[in-house]
């Protein structure tokens, strides 16, 4: 239902662009409808990494906090700022204004919209999105904060830990944040226990012990299994302590990114990949050849990424001396 909600060609269909980014502020970031209405029109912001970011008011705890966000939304918001200049020339201090001046309930965006006012929106959506549930009937029954919880879920099925979801959420205690983790892991184990018997590579049948004790072992050794190593076609059935044989792919990752703690760990690799690159040459092995030169490359980037990172800090720390008076610079040679 969430592909729905944010699909291009139904949020086409809403009528007003604040009501586009109404939609997708619920199903992008999961916030409690108090925190919407009351984000203020300078609420996304660019960091240093040059991502977008959303501050925020938690109203519960009454703090603020800080969100990353999708690039879809933060290009929602971009649409939803042009909107606010067209229609408040005289300014608004709120992401969600109230009316401009003239229109019905109309108080010239000096105020934010009221959360009864989100609850209708979703609503209204709804029938103008045709938004279904599996069933295929019309889910008129959504609530706002259902959206909260598809964003908890969706990050437990990930795997992304409690710690992180919780921040991500902004509970107040790590028990909160549990709550979602206990019912996919309920879920997903009452699917388990309804097809308890597996298929091996070779045909072969594998059950699933279904009662006492041993169900519970077995289901502790089904979700180290899932969490160890994620498949396209099924899961890892390695034992707990045994290592995955695969090699590790991370230097072939447009996202992997490291620092310079872990120079020694990137020097060491990159002298066994040459080493091994040189034998596979001698040995003419091709596909082994193409892996490794890869994998050399790579790391020999990362070498110089880190040297030119050194580089720039002993630079700024040779400038500030140079602007020191001279009597420092002396002192601190």
């Amino acid at each position: 239902m969430f592909a729905q909600w944010v699909d291009p060609a139904n949020l086409a269909l809403l009528d007003d662009e604040q009501n586009r980014t109404v939609v997708s502020l619920l199903a992008f970031t999961g916030f409690r409808v108090s925190s919407v209405v009351t984000l203020t029109r300078d609420a996304r912001e660019l960091g240093p990494d040059g991502q977008p970011y959303l501050r925020y008011v938690n109203i519960e705890a009454k703090r603020q906090a800080m969100l990353p966000i999708a690039p879809a939304l933060s290009e929602q918001l971009e649409r939803q700022e042009a909107l606010l200049a067209e229609r408040y020339p005289e300014g608004t201090g709120w992401l969600l204004p109230s009316p401009p001046s003239g229109q019905r309930n109309g108080k010239g965006g000096a105020f934010h919209l009221l959360p009864v006012t989100i609850r209708k929106m979703v609503k209204r959506c709804i029938s103008i999105a045709q938004i279904r549930g599996v069933d295929g009937e019309l889910v008129l029954g959504v609530h706002p904060h259902l959206f909260r919880h598809h964003v908890a879920t969706s990050m437990v099925n990930e795997k992304i830990p409690l710690t992180v979801i919780q921040k991500v959420l902004d509970h107040g205690s790590i028990e909160m944040t549990a709550h979602y983790s206990r019912l996919h892991d309920e879920t997903v184990k009452q699917e388990v226990w309804r097809w308890h018997e597996r298929v091996n590579i070779r045909g072969e049948r594998i059950a699933l012990p279904v009662d006492g004790p041993l169900q519970e072992a077995a289901w502790m050794k089904e979700r180290i299994a899932r969490a160890k190593q994620a498949l396209p076609n099924g899961y890892c059935g390695l034992p707990l302590v045994q290592s995955c044989p695969h090699p590790n792919a991370c230097l072939s990752c447009a996202s992997f990114l490291t620092h310079g703690s872990f120079r020694g760990v990137h020097q060491q690799q990159h002298g066994e990949t040459r080493r091994l690159l040189e034998k596979a040459r001698e040995n003419n092995n091709l596909r082994l050849i193409e892996v490794l030169a890869r994998d050399e490359q790579s790391l020999s980037r990362i070498l110089e990424g880190l040297d030119a990172i050194e580089a720039d800090h002993a630079g700024g720390e040779l400038d500030l001396l140079d602007l020191a008076a001279p009597g420092e610079a002396q002192g601190a040679q």
